[in-house]
């Protein structure tokens, strides 16, 4: 089938001016001609009314299957968390995002219902199971006193639901990691170093001997891919740089030696502005006051880690938001944009969310399922995943972020909002 969008500005997801007035040939689920086009042997036509047509939002740090708090997810069957995860989905992709990168979740499952039309929302390249050391970030084990049962589960609703996982020692972590790779994980995330909302971790333990992070990132890297590390502090970052971790997620504690390695080696940041912005602020429930003050130091850390990006003009940066809980959390996904935009500036905002991410998510090479287009600009051979935004984005995001002005979604082609 073929789609023709007729008047229409666009942002193609890298330049700083628009491409003004033109069409968009779609033929089944692909950009195939930008420009002067005619209408006359298309099958739909729809006019953008001089709006701007840019590329579908992504999101590089997501957790789906994570719909609750963790206790509550430890009341719930495996039917209500998938139930939960599709909701969340949809509602990703009626808030204008087209692909996320899942980094910590069970969402295989979840993907393959999306792709084959059973369920509504974004496409999902998985990692799969968040890898890390025993008493490390993915020990969710909630009893310290707790000896492993003798089937290998663990009192984690996160742990028994395949979104965490405990591997020690090089043979344990090439085992785990090519587990993650048989069940369909485009990257493999491991855990480098404390968190702020796990117990029993703290912030700046190393986690992960430099010969594991070598044996996570060889594993990967035979497969085509890479590791992508949840990681805080300067120590742990260079650690995961020397092993060849080639995504930061988070990345807060900055200095400036590590900045000009991120710089040098091409190593991806994945910050989250708008969450670092609320725990700073203690605006998000936990359980606990040791809790509070590791998200408190976390959240403030975030954005004198942006001076340094700055400062050695940092470019591979990608969106990320690391909502977890109920729909009322994933529901602030979109204020991240915002947050990037106070904390650089409008352009790079939207390249972080479109294709920057695209450029991160090719590293995944072919263990990327979704090779036909390219993802996160409006080009001949992309994927038609985009939107149609009433305003001009280049002159603030405030036209992205509200869902209003957001008057066509489109994924594979497909339309999923039109109220033009």
């Amino acid at each position: 089938m073929k789609k023709l969008i007729i008047n229409a500005n666009v942002f193609n997801g890298v330049d700083d001016k628009l491409i003004e007035n033109v069409s968009v040939l779609i033929e089944d689920n692909l950009i195939t001609k930008i420009g002067v086009i005619d209408a006359s042997e298309v099958d739909v036509v729809i006019d953008a009314k001089g709006g701007t047509v840019m590329p579908g939002l992504m999101d590089a740090h997501v957790h789906i299957t994570l719909s609750a708090s963790f206790n509550e997810l430890d009341t719930m069957t495996r039917e209500e968390v998938a139930i939960r995860s599709a909701r969340i989905s949809d509602d990703m992709l009626m808030r204008g995002f087209t692909t996320v990168r899942d980094v910590g979740g069970n969402s295989q499952g979840l993907k393959a219902s999306i792709d084959k039309g059973y369920a509504n929302g974004p496409r999902i390249l998985p990692s799969m199971a968040a890898l890390s050391q025993t008493c490390g970030h993915s020990d969710y084990r909630q009893n310290q006193a707790q000896e492993r049962l003798r089937d290998g589960h663990e009192d984690s609703p996160m742990m028994k639901l395949g979104a965490m996982q405990v591997a020690d020692g090089r043979s344990e972590v090439l085992r785990a990691v090519r587990e993650q790779l048989f069940m369909g994980a485009s990257q493999i995330k491991i855990m480098a170093g404390g968190g702020a909302s796990s117990t029993f971790d703290p912030l700046d333990t190393l986690q992960y001997t430099l010969d594991e992070m070598k044996a996570a990132v060889e594993a990967a890297s035979d497969y085509g891919t890479y590791v992508a590390a949840h990681i805080h502090t300067a120590p742990a970052m260079r650690r995961a740089a020397e092993a060849g971790v080639m995504s930061f997620e988070h990345a807060t504690i900055m200095e400036d030696d590590i900045a000009q390695t991120i710089k040098e080696k091409g190593i991806w940041v994945i910050p989250s502005y708008f969450t670092s912005s609320l725990i700073a602020e203690r605006k998000i429930p936990l359980p606990n006051e040791e809790t509070y003050r590791k998200t408190e130091r976390v959240g403030k850390a975030m954005f004198k880690s942006a001076e340094l990006i700055k400062k050695y003009d940092i470019q591979n940066l990608a969106f990320g938001t690391d909502c977890i809980g109920d729909t009322r959390v994933h529901d602030t996904q979109l204020n991240e944009l915002t947050a990037i935009e106070n904390t650089f500036d409008t352009i790079t905002a939207l390249r972080m969310a479109t294709s920057n991410c695209g450029r991160l998510f090719e590293m995944s090479t072919y263990q990327h399922p979704y090779q036909e287009g390219k993802l996160g600009q409006i080009v001949e051979g992309a994927y038609a995943d985009l939107l149609i935004i009433d305003g001009n984005p280049l002159e603030g995001v405030e036209s992205v972020v509200n869902t209003e002005t957001q008057k066509v979604i489109m994924k594979d082609g497909k339309v999923y909002k039109n109220t033009l």
